[in-house]
């Protein structure tokens, strides 16, 4: 590691122990120390030579690894359930060593499916998932009625959901044989469900809903319920800001 200081927070998402944002509340909350002292300071700064303890054991930077998961609608976007339902975990078949740090990036709820990126890199998942960083989401969703051009247009310029407006970076509509649309549509933010409040407030019921991309990453030919380790490449294709058109 090199020996300039960095932030803790930052520290701890080169860790894996979470992202930055969320590193930063176990700081607060009191639940890190620094060679043998808690730190609360979200300024405060570490090297190398420090000992930085979470809850009492010690953490150090550790091999990075993302994991492109195809998801199927019936798994929990989290890493553990209290109530003991599915995760997106239990679809990994890597080391139990490895799994454990794993932790999924962003949102893709219960019902939907597609692309989700697990990994143990904080500051990868920061970058992925601040809306500051403008990485852009893609998603399909099929509609149970035939999408009217004036609502294209509405949700194109803009459509306030929950007193926020939703800025949309392109889409695309097509009609499916019998009613119902398939609409492609690319954003930059991960407000929870925003895609399904988005159609349903304008009337929509929404049949499937699966994310293709995230930055420049498509999930390609990747099968539902299967995943693939990621090369610096693809990682870096991640989160870039521009994506690939539709």
């Amino acid at each position: 590691m090199n020996e300039n200081k960095i932030r803790l927070a930052k520290y701890m998402a080169l860790c894996g122990v979470a992202s930055r944002r969320s590193s930063e509340a176990l700081i607060i909350k009191g639940a890190v120390k620094v060679n043998h002292k808690v730190i609360e300071d979200l300024s405060f700064k570490v090297g190398s030579e420090d000992v930085v303890e979470l809850e009492n054991q010690r953490i150090n930077p550790e091999n990075k690894i993302a994991v492109a998961l195809n998801k199927p609608a019936g798994y929990l976007s989290t890493a553990k359930d209290d109530f003991k339902r599915k995760t997106v975990l239990d679809l990994l078949k890597l080391e139990d060593s490895c799994k454990a740090r794993l932790y999924p990036v962003g949102r893709l709820d219960y019902d939907s499916r597609g692309l989700i990126i697990l990994t143990n890199d904080g500051e990868l998942a920061y970058r992925i998932t601040h809306p500051k960083f403008m990485v852009p989401k893609v998603y399909e969703v099929k509609t149970g009625q035939d999408i009217t051009a004036y609502d294209k247009n509405r949700i194109r310029e803009g459509m306030i959901i929950e007193e926020r407006e939703l800025t949309v970076l392109d889409l695309i509509a097509k009609k499916l044989h019998g009613d119902g649309s398939l609409v492609t549509i690319k954003i930059a933010e991960g407000r929870k469900r925003i895609i399904r409040k988005v159609f349903q407030n304008l009337g929509y019921s929404v049949l499937d809903l699966k994310r293709t991309q995230i930055g420049g990453f498509i999930l390609g030919d990747i099968k539902e319920g299967e995943y693939k380790i990621l090369n610096e490449k693809q990682i870096i294709s991640l989160t870039n800001k521009t994506g690939a058109p539709l």
